[in-house]
Order: C-alpha cells, then sequence, then structure tokens
C-alpha cells in the first residue's frame, strides 16, 4: 500500500474541545449541539464490557472531531476505562513506531509479565532492546495479548486516537490489525480522521460515523454564549459564512472589530480567515493549479456563480476543464444545468482571498468590470476595487450608485459607498462635498 499524503496540520480544531470554550465540558451536556454523538459514543463504550468494538469519527476539519474525542475520553475514564490516548504527529510521521509507543509507554508493567518473546518484541518496538522488531503482525499479536492481559486485570480499556493520517506507517498497521481483532476482549479503540485522508487504520473496514456541522440553532447558541454582545445580524451573517463547522464559529469573531460586532460598522465583503482557519481551508487551495485559483478567484469577486461571467472574464480556456482540479478537491461544485458555480463551503471563499495578492485582485476586477455595462452598479463597484489611488470618474460612479442603493433602503451601504467615493476623489473639496 502506497503511503497516503496527510492533510496540514489542524491543531484549531482542539479549541473547541478546551474546558474554557464555550462547546467543551463548561456547557450543560458538555458540547453545544452534540448530543446525538455523545449518546452513540456512550452506547459505543457501554457495549464494550460484552465485546470489544472499534469506531472510527470522520468528518470535516475543524467541525469538532477532537472535541468529541476529549469528551469520550473523560466519559470513558468516568464508566471506568483505562484510557490510552494517540495523537499522529506530522513531525513524526516518518518514526517507525512513534504512535504505538505513546500506547505501550502506559503498559511498561505489564509488558513485563508478557512471555518473554512477546515482552522483547515490545521492548524493541519500545527502543529498549537491542533487539529487532519482528513482523509486523507478530508485534499486533503481542500488542493484543498485552491488552487483553490489561484489560482482564483491571477493566475495560480505550484506546482514543486523533489524527490518523498522521501516524506512523508500522503504528497504523498495527493499532489496524489490533481494531479489526477488538471483539476478542474489552478493547475500545475510537479514532478520528479527515473526511478524504487515507491511512491503513481508515482502510479496515471498522464502522464510521460522521460528524456533521452543528445546525443553525445549536450555531447560533455557540455564537451567543461566547460573544453575547454580538448583534443578531452579525451573528446571522458568521453563522452564515461558518456554516456549522464549529471552529469558523469560534474564530471568525475575532476578525471583526467591536464597532463592527455591534453593527456599527460595515463588514467586509468576504470575511478574512485567522490564522487557525487558514490551516484548515488555505491548504487545499493552495495546492490548486495557478489558473484554477485565478478562476475561483474571479469567482469570488464576482459572487454571483454564473458560469457565462467567469467564460467571458476568463483569458482564454475553458472554464469547467480549469475548474477540474478544484472540484476533484472538493471545494466547489458545478452545475452544468444552471450554469453556476458554488463553493461547497462558504470559508473556501475566504480562503481563495487570503491566498491572492493585491495585484491578482486588482487584475480580477478589471476583467469583471469589462464584462458589465457602462453605468451598471457592478461596474463602478469593481472599477472602484480595482483602483489605487484617487479616480474622479469612479468617484463619479460610486456616487451614483449610493443613491440607488439608499432608494433601496440600505442606509449603512450608502454611506460605505460615499466614503469609498471620497476616498477617490482627488480634491478637497470633492471630499469634502461625499463626506
Amino acid at each position: 500500500m502506497s503511503s497516503p499524503t496527510p492533510p496540514a496540520a489542524e491543531d484549531g480544531e482542539h479549541l473547541a474541545g478546551d474546558p474554557g470554550v464555550p462547546g467543551g465540558p463548561c456547557v450543560p451536556g458538555g458540547l453545544v449541539g452534540r448530543s446525538a454523538e455523545l449518546a452513540l459514543l456512550d452506547g459505543f463504550f457501554g457495549s464494550v464490557a460484552a465485546r470489544g468494538r472499534a469506531l472510527m469519527l470522520t468528518g470535516e476539519a475543524g467541525v469538532g472531531k477532537t472535541a468529541l474525542l476529549d469528551a469520550a475520553a473523560r466519559r470513558a475514564r468516568d464508566a471506568g476505562f483505562q484510557v490510552l490516548r494517540v495523537v499522529g504527529s506530522q513531525f513524526e510521521v516518518s518514526v517507525s513506531f512513534a504512535a504505538l509507543n505513546q500506547v505501550l509507554q502506559s503498559l511498561t508493567a505489564e509488558i513485563a509479565e508478557l512471555p518473554p518473546w512477546q515482552a522483547e518484541t515490545l521492548r524493541a518496538v519500545r527502543g529498549v532492546s537491542d533487539e529487532q522488531p519482528t513482523e509486523l503482525l507478530a508485534v499486533a499479536g503481542a500488542v493484543q495479548v498485552l491488552l487483553s492481559r490489561k484489560a482482564a486485570r483491571s477493566g475495560p480499556v480505550a484506546i482514543v486516537i486523533d489524527d490518523v493520517a498522521w501516524l506512523d506507517r508500522p503504528s497504523a498497521i498495527v493499532l489496524g490489525t489490533v481494531a479489526r481483532y477488538t471483539q476478542s476482549a474489552p478493547v475500545a479503540l475510537l479514532a478520528a480522521s479527515r473526511t478524504g485522508d487515507e491511512s491503513f487504520l481508515s482502510t479496515t473496514g471498522i464502522p464510521a460515523h460522521e460528524v456533521r456541522p452543528l445546525d443553525e440553532a445549536a450555531a447560533h447558541q455557540l455564537v451567543a454564549q461566547r460573544f453575547p454582545a454580538m448583534a443578531p445580524r452579525v451573528r446571522q451573517r458568521l453563522v452564515t459564512e461558518a456554516a456549522g463547522n464549529p471552529l469558523a464559529l469560534l474564530e471568525l469573531p475575532g476578525t471583526l472589530n467591536e464597532a463592527q460586532q455591534q453593527e456599527r460598522g460595515p463588514l467586509p465583503a468576504v470575511l478574512p480567515l485567522p490564522e487557525r482557519l487558514k490551516k484548515v481551508f488555505a491548504v487545499r487551495v493552495g495546492a490548486l493549479p495557478d489558473r484554477t485559483r485565478e478562476l475561483l478567484l474571479l469567482a469570488v469577486l464576482d459572487g454571483s456563480g454564473g458560469l457565462h461571467i467567469l467564460e467571458r472574464a476568463l483569458d482564454g480556456g475553458d472554464v469547467l476543464t480549469e475548474l477540474g482540479p478544484a472540484e476533484q478537491a472538493g471545494l466547489v461544485r458545478v452545475d452544468s444545468a444552471t450554469g453556476r458555480l458554488a463553493f461547497r463551503h462558504p470559508l473556501t471563499r475566504s480562503a481563495v482571498m487570503e491566498l491572492s495578492t493585491g495585484a491578482e485582485r486588482r487584475r480580477g476586477h478589471l476583467a469583471l468590470a469589462r464584462e458589465f455595462p457602462e453605468g451598471s452598479e457592478h461596474r463602478a463597484r469593481h472599477l472602484a476595487n480595482a483602483a489605487v489611488g484617487p479616480d474622479d470618474e469612479v468617484a463619479a460612479l460610486l456616487h451614483e450608485v449610493a443613491y440607488s442603493t439608499l432608494r433601496r433602503g440600505d442606509a449603512v451601504g450608502a454611506i460605505t459607498t460615499l466614503l469609498r467615493a471620497s476616498d477617490l476623489s482627488s480634491t478637497g473639496a470633492a471630499r469634502g462635498r461625499l463626506l
């Protein structure tokens, strides 16, 4: 089996499970909006006494898999399990048995009581013997005997594994073998993996449960608990952008100042990504071909999703072909029947913007402006976004747009447009009039 390409580390996901963060153990039930998942985990551990079980939690980055593992570990301890934690690391993915040693280091005394050849095998795995580990099947057999003896002596054992894609290959093979034969002893193996990532452990056929994003009510509850002063309409914007992703719900408000959170200032058209979310959403965008990223940037700047606009704005090439890599990466979907492009997660739009340069955005706005007729609001706004200095012609266009915006009942939008028109004016008198 070829080694998988692990994802970028998603350490931000751990945030949602911290004791001091809403959505962690400080709220009733332990996690906001996760009563069904917690009931599933309670049932999972409750059945282990009769026979061992294995379960893989899957889900998108930042959806809260780590938070659920933390809650599961606490509940397992309360139920009398000895919990052994394993966390895959990108820095140890090439170190043989690095992950397995996280299990073995807590069972040193039990290793000494195994039959000599099995004890020597595991001491070699731990690096405290001059002997070389035998074949992986023998290592897996020794680990199974070790866990069975531990369970018989001290009660059921739970192995909780996070960041499965970062497990070193020998450890993944051994733990995968253990997962397939948990029925022989009261041993539970609970692991978490990002949707779409592959590892030996995730391909062993053990049952999987997908952790879905929070529903809208739970998302509102989480943001309201953490940011009680936030205006309802701003909270709705964040809930919409986060699409139920707990990490995004907790991190996005940090990109807004106090005035914006309380709706006393305009929100950006595309919310900026804080560092933790960049690690989650930007990695797959950054891996796309330049041409595909250029097209996605045009789609973000346009905002309509219309493929016909992208076809005209893209300088040569077939739009559907250029979008292929983004579709394969699960970032967008194209409905050829309606001729529309949609981002699978709203924050992918933010990642596209974060990874673009000012010059690329300016070129994109100019390309899009050419596709709209003279005097149109879309043309005026694209020209304004492309401007890099005073431009009285564009300022005059925005002046007209501001009044059409006001006629639609959007006073805040009209003021924002007039302020931008003032910025683009070349004289103090013009700026003062617009202000």
